[in-house]
């Protein structure tokens, strides 16, 4: 099921985050949130954003969000997309059926463009997003810094 991210969500989202920050260099984040701060995130965001969850049997299997690409007011009708799964769900339809929901959800809110920014090494992400109808519009080399390694990133868009 589908639906809106609620108070009961914040610490299964915490875990999956955590686990990306932790292990992997797809969010360049480097020091795991305490679940205090990622609640802080989660308000502000579904607050003016749309946040939504995929949860099974009372658990959150992943969850999608759009936020501000920027807070330049001319930027309103672009948001950025966020979507993680819990670690071992990757091929199941958890993220595209996220990514649909939240597409028709930004349609109805009136914007018009979505943005991705992916690690570039992160290739399966890379061909979600081509799956989904993005088409690369950049690329910025060597822009992060963690797991002792540089890391590149692709930026993602697609017309909505």
């Amino acid at each position: 099921m589908i639906r809106f991210v609620n108070d009961s969500d914040y610490k299964d989202i915490t875990d999956i985050y955590n686990y990306y920050i932790k292990n992997t260099a797809i969010t360049f984040e480097e020091e795991e949130l305490s679940y205090s701060k990622m609640k802080e995130r989660i308000d502000s965001i579904k607050n003016i954003f749309p946040y939504i969850v995929y949860v099974e049997d009372g658990k959150v299997l992943g969850y999608a969000y759009l936020s501000y690409f920027s807070e330049r007011s001319a930027y309103r009708f672009s948001a950025d997309l966020s979507i993680y799964l819990k670690n071992g769900l990757i091929n199941k339809g958890i993220g595209s059926a996220l990514y649909k929901r939240l597409e028709e959800i930004a349609m109805e809110k009136g914007f018009k463009k979505i943005i991705s920014c992916i690690t570039l090494s992160n290739e399966r992400s890379i061909s979600f997003h081509e799956r989904m109808g993005f088409k690369e519009c950049g690329r910025m080399l060597n822009v992060g810094y963690k797991m002792n390694a540089w890391h590149s990133v692709v930026w993602m868009d697609k017309d909505i």
